[in-house]
């Protein structure tokens, strides 16, 4: 059956939301950026998976094989799979033995542990001298090897991976028609399958997150299932440890750890990457296992997210400990292991961009001088060069710098106030003066001198003094100053602990019933206002007031009945 090679991770469009978190997090940098829309660069990407794990919304995804596996069982073939050392920690323990009788349930018809494989590949990595130093069981190593540091293409050991050396012994051992379907943690895997050197050793890759996905469609409960058993050949042992961060040399019975300057374990995007750095001609290792997750396969983007890597690794132990004792009939190796490196030149990667057009978009997006450039790493970049230089090659767009898009919003939105016909002040909590526009300036015949003053300074300011009592959050009143009369609209920013104030001139108009009914209101509020302090301040005074209370009392009520009177017209 010819296979056909696609993206293996992918963005679902609907769920990218602007937040740059893959950008961030991508080894290599192979997300790009186009119309606010992440998208994997396939021509870049490693396969490492990382920005799936670290995607908060679920956008990243790999691609599913489940359909390809099952039109496989379907047209017949005898189908064989590859069990990854890792799956204790995408399973319960309880349901460890019921994989067997759940995966002959979908159709499978062989379920062996590719730990078959690692027992392999060890033995053959560590044989011979001057064989390279850096294992090669991660592919998404390999890959970057190959793209990123081809400087170490002649250090990387010639053997294939596990998975690999597992596919072809089960084949030999079921026949060449047999299918094989490796089922693991790793997305990388599924492009590993197609290359030129591995073309006749496993079918289809599945995640555990596929395969998980696939019980729950045919509503199997496998705690319900009987035991059974896998069709595993030799002693296993220290191979289920493969997955774990120095687990390659574990069981190649390689003495690793951290006071040994020969040997070296190490995982994580970020410390295989630092590692890397080291130039080739300076390292000193006499072997080195990179691994591309940290903590090992472990933490591969196949898995379910519901446990955490030292969970898992405490399962994968485990495992591997109360299994130990079960010796099988071993199985010769006469399958080929070897596999070839080549160095996979990329424009993107080994384009150069002209240091006058990083200064052109350092310009453009205000960060010409050093001290404009924050560094922040907002955008994903860790520099504002970086993300400057990202722009030239197309995968990046200027927009995604949060600093220089705050600071374009700013300036728009101080445009409008400027532009506006009408009159805009903005207050601190002091009720001090700290902008305002010019037809504010125009309107109360002021100027910039009075910045700082309190707003009682140019105009009645009872209205604010509402405001930062707490007792209205807007307030809006028509009044009149050095001979125009303006309509008045203040609201506060409580959590900026702002007020703003909106004048517009009204002096000119001609009012509706809206309007007089506004000023009538006004009026009424005022002289009630005048009425409660006369009431309150009399009972305080009355021996001093007397009659001339009432009088300012019976004044106060015709005015409120004139205006009321007139309403009712």
């Amino acid at each position: 059956m010819e296979k056909n090679m696609e993206q293996v991770i992918y963005t679902v469009t609907a769920n990218c939301h602007d937040c740059y978190r893959c950008v961030r997090v991508c080894p290599v940098k192979a997300i790009r950026v186009s119309e606010g829309q992440a998208r994997i660069d396939d021509s870049l990407c490693i396969k490492c998976g990382t920005c799936i794990r670290e995607c908060p919304q679920h956008a990243k995804r790999v691609i599913s094989s489940v359909e390809k596996v099952k039109k496989i069982i379907a047209a017949g073939h005898n189908v064989a799979v590859s069990m990854a050392p890792s799956f204790p920690a995408a399973f319960h323990r309880t349901l460890h033995k019921k994989l067997p009788t759940a995966l002959k349930k979908l159709g499978f018809s062989y379920i062996s542990e590719t730990a078959e494989g690692a027992k392999v590949v060890a033995t053959e990595s560590f044989s011979k001298e001057d064989n390279g130093i850096i294992c090669t069981a991660c592919p998404a190593v390999v890959n970057y090897v190959e793209k990123y540091r081809p400087q170490f293409i002649d250090k990387l050991i010639p053997v294939t991976s596990p998975m690999i050396v597992h596919g072809r012994l089960l084949k030999q051992r079921l026949g060449k028609d047999t299918k094989v379907v490796f089922i693991g943690p790793c997305a990388a895997k599924k492009e590993e399958i197609y290359r030129p050197d591995n073309a006749d050793a496993v079918d289809e890759v599945l995640t555990f997150t596929e395969l998980i996905e696939w019980f729950e469609d045919e509503e199997m409960d496998l705690s319900k299932l009987l035991d059974g058993q896998f069709d595993s050949y030799g002693e296993l042992g220290m191979a289920r440890l493969f997955p774990l961060q120095g687990g390659m040399l574990k069981t190649g019975n390689i003495a690793c750890d951290v006071i040994n300057a020969e040997i070296l374990d190490v995982s994580g995007p970020d410390s295989v990457k630092e590692v890397f750095d080291i130039p080739p001609q300076e390292w000193t290792y006499s072997v080195a296992e990179p691994l591309f997750c940290a903590g090992g396969c472990i933490n591969g983007p196949g898995f379910p997210i519901d446990t955490n890597k030292f969970a898992r690794k405490q399962a994968v132990l485990q495992y591997a400990y109360e299994n130990a004792d079960q010796n099988r009939q071993e199985q010769k190796n006469t399958v080929s292991c070897e596999v070839s490196f080549v160095m996979q030149s990329n424009e993107i990667i080994d384009e150069r961009i002209p240091e006058h057009l990083i200064l052109e978009i350092l310009n453009r997006t205000g960060k010409g001088s050093p001290e404009m450039q924050l560094n922040c790493g907002a955008c994903g970049y860790n520099t504002c060069r970086d993300k400057a230089i990202a722009v030239a090659k197309g995968m990046a767009e200027a927009e995604m710098c949060l600093p220089y898009m705050r600071r374009l919003a700013q300036q728009h939105t101080n445009k409008i106030v400027e532009n506006s016909p009408n009159g805009i002040v903005i207050l601190d909590d002091e009720l001090k003066i700290i902008n305002m526009n010019k037809a504010f300036q125009d309107m109360f015949l002021c100027t910039n001198a009075v910045m700082g003053k309190r707003i009682s300074y140019l105009i009645d300011a009872d209205s604010f003094e509402k405001l930062v009592t707490g007792t209205v959050d807007e307030h809006e009143s028509i009044r009149n100053k050095y001979g125009i009369k303006y309509h008045e609209v203040v609201y506060a920013l409580r959590d900026e602990k702002q007020y703003i104030g909106i004048f517009a001139n009204i002096s000119k108009m001609r009012f509706d019933s809206g309007e007089m009914n506004l000023i009538k209101n006004q009026t009424l509020e005022n002289a009630r206002e005048l009425l409660e302090h006369q009431i309150n301040f009399s009972q305080q005074m009355a021996h001093y007031l007397g009659k001339s209370t009432a009088q300012s009392e019976e004044l106060v009520k015709r005015l409120m009945d004139l205006y009321s009177e007139e309403e009712l017209q």
